[in-house]
């Protein structure tokens, strides 16, 4: 049992890092706090549209399994009494 609880605590240490380096790939969706003050039309309507979509689709499935991951794990730990 402990060696499934080390394996996961890898995956999961491994996911943290992923996501981390997901979410700070992405671009920001406002335009700061100047943003909405100037009345200049921006060059692109929709920006990287493609690259923005699926930078989205890969951060929530590593949350979707970072959550499991850590979900399983507290199962596992509660189960062994560790």
């Amino acid at each position: 049992m402990s060696i499934l609880i080390g394996i996961l605590t890898g995956v999961l240490l491994l996911l943290s890092v992923g996501l981390i380096g997901f979410v700070t790939m992405q671009t920001p969706k406002n335009e700061g706090f100047g943003g909405g003050v100037a009345n200049t039309p921006s060059s692109n309507f929709r920006g990287k549209a493609g690259y923005d979509e699926m930078l989205s689709v890969y951060t929530r499935n590593i949350v979707i399994a970072w959550m499991g991951t850590a979900f399983v794990l507290y199962l596992l730990h509660e189960l062994s009494g560790v």
